[in-house]
C-alpha cells in the first residue's frame, strides 16, 4: 500500500508541474496582452508585429503542455492508482484533491484557481484589444469615406444582419 502511496505523490508532484507550466505561461500570455493593448495605443504597429510572433510562440508551448498532460491522464489511467478513469483536467484534480487537502498548503487547488483567474483576465484583456481595434477600423472607414465623397450608413435588420446604404 505504501508504494501505491508513493506512486500517487510522484505523480501529484508531475501533475503540480505541469500546472505551474501552465500558469507561468498563461502569465506570460496576460502580460503580453496587455502589452498589445497599449502598443494599440500609441498605434506602434511595428512594435506589434513583433509582438504577434511571441504571442504564437508562449500559445505553442501552451499546447505543447497540454499534450503533456493528455499524456500524463493516460498514463495515469493505465496505472489503476484510482478506481476511476480520468478524462479531463478536472478529474485529475479530483483524484488528488486528497493528497492535496492532506499537505500543508493545498497546491493544486491554488494552482488551478490562479490558471483560471489569469484565462479569465486574459479573454478580458482580448476583449479590450479587440473593441479597441473595432473602433479604429470604423474610424479609418469614416475617414477613408470622407475622402472619397461617399457615406455609408449601417444598420441593422429585423433578422440582425448588418445593412450598409451608400449616400
Amino acid at each position: 500500500m505504501d508504494n501505491r502511496l508513493d506512486e500517487k505523490k510522484l505523480y501529484y508532484h508531475r501533475t503540480l508541474s505541469v500546472w505551474e507550466g501552465f500558469c507561468q505561461l498563461h502569465k506570460d500570455l496576460y502580460d503580453l496582452t496587455c502589452d498589445e493593448y497599449l502598443t494599440l495605443l500609441e498605434s506602434d504597429i511595428d512594435k506589434l508585429e513583433t509582438m504577434l510572433p511571441l504571442k504564437e510562440e508562449i500559445i505553442s508551448k501552451i499546447g505543447e503542455l497540454e499534450k503533456d498532460r493528455g499524456e500524463l491522464i493516460e498514463q495515469l489511467n493505465s496505472t489503476a492508482l484510482f478506481n476511476f478513469k480520468i478524462n479531463r483536467a478536472g478529474d485529475l484534480l479530483t483524484a488528488f484533491s486528497e493528497l492535496d487537502n492532506n499537505s500543508a498548503i493545498p497546491a493544486m487547488k491554488n494552482l488551478n484557481s490562479l490558471l483560471l483567474d489569469i484565462i479569465q483576465k486574459i479573454q478580458e484583456q482580448n476583449k479590450k484589444n479587440q473593441q479597441f481595434l473595432n473602433k479604429a477600423m470604423l474610424s479609418l472607414r469614416d475617414i477613408k469615406q470622407g475622402f472619397s465623397g461617399k457615406k455609408t450608413y449601417t444598420t441593422y435588420g429585423a433578422d440582425g444582419q448588418t445593412r450598409s446604404l451608400n449616400r
